[in-house]
């Protein structure tokens, strides 16, 4: 008898080790004993979803959270606090420029699905946001507007019909409900004082003609009128793309007289007239103060616009890029060094939100210059920075540049200026074509399923220095946004309520963790010392255009 039992003992601890090799195979602890076995609290656990410099993109990991009862600085943290809203978030998306529409179109139906789903699909981005050009721009194939004369009687959308329609129509069979905005590189090259479409340099006046505005307001009424009967709603109208830059393409500049007077006397009531619905946006250009040659900054032109009676009316927003303008030291020093340079002037945000509240700010284009990018990671980092920093300073929507280029950063008509894009179709309509879906695709990706419209942005703050940001989503939850820009592995704990998830941040890492919703009161934070502007520029070396400088200096991992 005692045989059969140290037998049957035998057994079980040889069933009880294979379980635990079986489990540990699997990724899943099970109890060895149900006897010993404590159910987890399902509350406690969590997933975060990763990409990474690494090559792992949308990687789902378990997280269990602890109970605790006060933060403490000794250990690294963000704390999130949930019921401290701000912002509410209008989405995420990118332009169908006429290169991008050029490039699908002639891409195999199969290729051209998979793109449309990885952006609008259930299972792709799900974009919610497109920005479209009124007439062609740098990245169009050909130069185009819709009239030769004055409208409506020659008014017609038929260059749009070569690329764009076609495409844009299938976005809406699978988006039908996708918010659009437009912007205008340059007018038709009768309605501006240089007759020219493009800008060439400051020194030559690219602005519009004082008679030819009431004609141009028409204009831009008959683009909404031309597309409603599409079945396209125009829900935002920017102005002018860059409208303090005379670059070598499409362009046109205004000043804020001349953008207020028209806006209040032309386009304004036309537009309220005929499409209630359809809002303004202004400047559409850099964070930076620093632009061209006698141009205004963005402070300046902003502050000089509002203080006209009657823009509020008919203006709700401004838009914002990514980029360094040409006064800027980081665009100098960036164009010496071969790198893209970009615009972190965040605290101009604070400065125009502090000003003018009841007005929205929008990210309307990012794109890596300077080649083509394909599957590097450093375009998907700097998306994530920037991003995060925007949505820390008051920005309620973000929309990337071409949705789509080809294997040479292109195609484009009026200037050599080669970009990366988040998805490369190369060879496009051959047996060679190949899809290329780039890191920075995935970064989009998350962000937009994180930012649906209504989301919305609320408060958190870290003892670390890491890029981070927290958005409240419809059921209640959480997703917090956290960079890792470093080479090394970085551990934190997310702290809500009394709550702490020990999360683990894989090198050079865009990260997205889940926080179920808060039951509990925030604990008290600890006193945090905040990090100097001039030092948080010096954390910034990893994805700044001085990097080869740095690395040679020592000063950067």
């Amino acid at each position: 008898m005692a045989k059969r039992k140290f037998g049957r003992s035998i057994k079980l601890v040889v069933i009880a080790m294979l379980t635990v090799g079986v489990t540990n195979v699997v990724g899943i602890t099970l109890p060895v004993f149900a006897m010993s076995s404590s159910k987890a609290d399902p509350r406690c656990q969590t997933t975060m979803t990763t990409t990474n410099q690494a090559g792992q993109h949308d990687q789902r990991h378990l997280v269990t959270g602890k109970h605790i009862d006060h933060v403490s600085n000794s250990t690294g943290f963000v704390q999130v606090f949930p019921n401290r809203r701000r912002q509410t978030f209008t989405g995420v998306g990118g332009a169908l420029t006429d290169s991008a529409a050029s490039v699908i179109q002639k891409s195999r139906p199969q290729t051209r699905r998979q793109i449309l789903k990885a952006y609008f699909g259930a299972q792709g981005a799900r974009y919610t946001n497109l920005r479209l050009t009124i007439g062609s721009a740098d990245f169009s194939t050909f130069g185009y507007t819709y009239a030769k004369q004055a409208p409506p009687a020659t008014f017609s959308l038929k260059a749009d019909d070569v690329h764009v329609s076609p495409v844009l129509q299938q976005i809406l069979r699978q988006t039908p409900n996708i918010q659009i905005m437009a912007a205008p590189w340059a007018p038709p090259k009768w309605t501006k004082v240089s007759h020219r479409r493009d800008g060439q340099n400051f020194l030559v006046n690219n602005a519009l003609k004082r008679s030819a505005m009431p004609a141009y307001a028409d204009y831009l009424v008959e683009y909404v009128d031309a597309q409603q009967r599409r079945g396209v709603a125009i829900k935002t109208l920017s102005l002018q793309n860059e409208l303090q830059a005379s670059s070598p393409w499409e362009a046109m500049t205004w000043t804020p007289d001349a953008a207020a007077t028209f806006i209040t006397h032309y386009l304004g009531p036309k537009l309220k007239a005929r499409h209630p619905q359809t809002k303004i946006m202004v400047w559409d250009y850099v964070k930076s103060d620093a632009t061209q040659p006698i141009m205004m900054g963005f402070n300046q032109w902003t502050q000089k616009f509002y203080a006209h009676r009657g823009v509020h009316q008919y203006v709700d927003s401004v838009g914002v890029h990514w980029y360094a303008a040409s006064l800027n030291a980081q665009m100098s020093l960036g164009n010496l060094s071969g790198q893209p340079a970009w615009d972190d002037n965040f605290n101009n945000l604070d400065r125009f939100h502090r000003q003018q509240p009841l007005q929205q700010i929008i990210a309307t284009e990012a794109a890596q210059e300077k080649g083509v990018w394909l599957n590097q990671w450093t375009p998907a980092a700097r998306y994530g920075y920037d991003i995060i920093n925007d949505f820390e300073h008051h920005v309620q929507g973000y929309l990337d540049w071409n949705l789509v280029l080809n294997g040479q950063g292109g195609p484009t008509h009026a200037a050599v200026n080669p970009c990366g894009a988040p998805i490369n179709v190369l060879h496009a309509g051959t047996s060679k074509e190949q899809l290329v879906i780039n890191p920075a695709y995935y970064v989009l990706k998350r962000v937009s399923r994180d930012v649906q419209p209504g989301a919305v942005s609320v408060a958190s703050t870290t003892n670390r220095q890491l890029d981070h940001t927290a958005i409240l989503q419809h059921d209640g939850s959480t997703r917090l946004l956290l960079e890792n820009r470093s080479s090394q592995v970085r551990t934190v704990q997310a702290v809500i309520g009394h709550r702490a998830y020990k999360v683990r941040l894989t090198p050079h890492s865009f990260n997205s963790l889940r926080l179920p919703k808060q039951t509990a009161k925030n604990l008290k934070t600890p006193p945090i010392t905040h990090t100097p502007t001039s030092l948080k520029r010096l954390s910034r070396f990893d994805n700044h255009w001085l990097t080869p400088i740095y690395r040679f200096l020592g000063l950067q991992d």
